[in-house]
């Protein structure tokens, strides 16, 4: 229990950090987006390049947890948007949106601090393989779906936004941190340390930006709202738990893959939400909501999977 509080209540306290010095006008909120670009496309990407670069190959890929992780993510991708299709009868572009709340777990913000305390620099592998699933085709198929659905006086290339998303630094780091890696060129510790001066104020920065974003966020508590955090913090982390047990992951790779399916909606859902003027505050509301949420259903499933025991 220890383990799980001291894992928890600091996250929290940052978060709320960032929330009272929005709330309160000490930083504006629209400044949000600021430190979001300083950590997807700075400090985060130096911590990945870093961790991969200086990992044996063979730690990097795990194949069963690849595979368990993209069915994980992409299995409620998928029901979510059956659901919201042909159940709720919602429109293309709504059900596709709904899909990307419930099934895009909040892996930078939250996923780095709750894993360093936990399991340490070596868990930062996981976050990288969820980067990678989420970037190479959960992104880019939502970007698709969301483009077809846009009248057409407002459509952008299909072409060049997945090309813009591979282009991102997130993405692009642990790349050529895993051709380093396999190449078996030694980073100068001059290098490494440079790196990661940059790459430790990830955890701070994000959380405290987590903070800042729910301060400006529209709350709005709906069936649809508590149906998605209910998918989102829940059933799919009981999902990634059923599939980690068919496929015989195990050790640390099984309470990762389940713990970061765990984690409350991204951020970056209520982003497109956003740009794409669908379910705006429903994304918004399920986000805010569902970190708030998650806070309690993560220290069960973590005292259900054992850890903290002893």
């Amino acid at each position: 229990m220890e383990l799980i509080l001291k894992s928890l209540v600091p996250l929290t306290f940052v978060i709320f950090i960032g929330w009272i010095a929005g709330i309160r006008k000490l930083v504006d909120s629209k400044h949000s987006n600021t430190f979001a670009t300083f950590v997807m496309s700075f400090s985060f990407p130096c911590l990945l390049f870093v961790k991969t670069a200086t990992s044996k190959l063979e730690d990097l890929i795990n194949y069963r947890f690849v595979i368990g992780f993209a069915l994980g993510l992409m299995g409620m991708y998928l029901l979510t948007f059956l659901l919201n299709r042909y159940v709720y009868r919602r429109s293309l572009s709504e059900s596709c949106q709904s899909s990307f709340v419930c099934a895009f777990p909040d892996m930078a913000f939250m996923g780095i601090p709750i894993f360093m305390v936990i399991f340490g620099e070596t868990s930062l592998i996981s976050i990288v393989v969820g980067n990678i699933v989420t970037s190479l085709i959960m992104i880019p198929l939502t970007v698709s779906i969301l483009e077809i659905s846009q009248p057409s006086s407002v459509k952008t290339s299909i072409t060049s936004l997945i090309l813009k998303v591979f282009k991102k630094p997130l993405v692009l780091a642990p790349v050529f941190g895993v051709i380093v890696s396999f190449i078996g060129i030694k980073v100068p510790d001059l290098a490494i340390d440079s790196l990661k001066l940059i790459g430790g104020t990830t955890s701070g920065v994000s959380l405290f930006a987590l903070g800042l974003i729910m301060s400006a966020d529209k709350i709005s508590i709906s069936k649809m709202v508590i149906i998605n955090i209910f998918k989102k913090n829940l059933l799919q982390p009981l999902l990634m738990w059923g599939i980690v047990i068919a496929l015989g992951i195990t050790g640390d790779w099984a309470k990762e893959a389940i713990l970061l399916c765990a984690m409350p909606p991204a951020i970056m859902t209520t982003m497109f939400a956003v740009k794409y003027d669908t379910l705006k505050v429903e994304s918004s509301s399920s986000t805010v909501l569902g970190t708030v949420v998650a806070l309690f259903t993560m220290a069960v499933i973590m005292h259900l999977m054992g850890i903290g025991a002893a």
